[in-house]
């Protein structure tokens, strides 16, 4: 538990949501002035970008993120290959909330004194997870950084690529009052709050300490330890996606529920004129989230903000589809519905003081 003063949140594990923002607002300016003459083609989801290409009437897609400081659990648990898994359905979920299909992968490993096999280990992963999602991994890079970082750590990223053609681009501005909103469980934290979590639990960055309080099983977790909860893959989504689509189904709008929880990830997808209004109590919390919040006394706003809570990924449907995907993917959970606001409050969460 952190010794400031008051609660513990994510700014004093090091990671500011507000500066962010700023931050975020004078990136999208510089990143701008590269567009003017350009194909550059406008996404929904806020995470991938497009290109539009000459013929065929298609949006190459692409994005790009890592594992984030997760990488120093999978260091300390020994679990490359999952790291591997996490570095592509990461990125995989950034690009299919545009309507894209995926289609390729490249990676990055940095690393310091990593050994050989814990290198292939990780590679392996990546492999693994672009087989099950349909992509190729067409290139990738490992770079020895000595001096940057901790001997035996490394750091991980990649970039997604996709397609999507103007019919089968989501369509956020059609979200309109009574659709539903249904989600997907995340399993765990996925790839997000991390800094938050090592703070709550006393991870910190001593390996013989932070290892034995991996190996922990605390009552609350029901027999599983700490670290196995930390360090499972990050869920990709898009299979369900293709079940839907291949069913019919029109989803209007996606968000991948990364930094900034479920509020901040889902008001970019809700049009002016509606709020999306999430009941908390449509799903069970894992209790991970019950745990870190303990260990930390952490406030629930703070736990709202950080972390998916238990739900990796959200897409508007309308009512009459809702109900196909409902009874033809036992995946999802009814979270809520979209209603008429004329306030600037994109998302509601119901069912929970915060």
């Amino acid at each position: 538990m952190s010794n400031n003063s008051g609660p513990l949140t994510y700014a004093k594990s090091g990671v500011d949501l507000e500066a962010d923002s700023r931050r975020t607002e004078r990136i999208i300016h510089e990143v701008s002035k590269t567009h003017a003459g350009t194909m550059v083609d406008n996404l929904p989801g806020g995470f991938a970008g497009g290109i539009r290409l000459p013929e065929g009437n298609q949006t190459l897609v692409a994005c790009t993120d890592g594992v984030g400081t997760k990488t120093l659990l999978h260091s300390y648990s020994g679990t490359f290959q999952s790291a591997g898994m996490d570095v592509v359905a990461n990125n995989v979920n950034d690009l299919i909330v545009t309507g894209a299909t995926p289609v390729a992968f490249l990676d990055y490993i940095a690393m310091s004194g990593l050994s050989e096999d814990s290198v292939v280990e990780i590679v392996k992963g990546v492999s693994e997870a672009c087989r099950l999602d349909g992509l190729a991994l067409i290139s990738g890079e490992t770079a020895e950084m000595p001096g940057i970082y901790t001997s035996g750590h490394f750091d991980l990223a990649g970039t997604a690529i996709g397609l999507v053609s103007e019919l089968d681009k989501f369509r956020i501005d059609e979200i309109s009052a009574n659709d539903v909103l249904l989600g997907l469980p995340s399993g765990g934290l996925m790839t997000n709050g991390f800094s938050l979590a090592r703070a709550a639990l006393g991870i910190s960055g001593e390996e013989l300490h932070d290892k034995a309080m991996l190996q922990n099983r605390p009552s609350l977790l029901e027999g599983d330890s700490v670290g196995g909860w930390l360090t499972r893959p990050h869920p990709s989504f898009w299979n369900v996606f293709k079940q839907i689509k291949d069913l019919g189904i029109i989803i209007k709008g996606a968000a991948h529920i990364t930094g900034g929880g479920i509020a901040g990830n889902l008001s970019r997808v809700i049009p002016t004129g509606c709020v999306g209004v999430v009941d908390v109590t449509s799903w069970r919390r894992d209790q991970i989230f019950d745990y870190i919040q303990a260990q930390g006394g952490i406030e629930l706003e703070e736990m709202y903000r950080a972390f998916n809570m238990g739900i990796g990924m959200i897409m508007a449907l309308s009512k009459e589809d809702s109900r196909i995907a409902l009874a033809s993917v036992p995946e999802l959970v009814e979270l809520g519905k979209i209603e008429q606001s004329d306030k600037s409050e994109k998302v509601i969460l119901s069912g929970v003081t915060l």
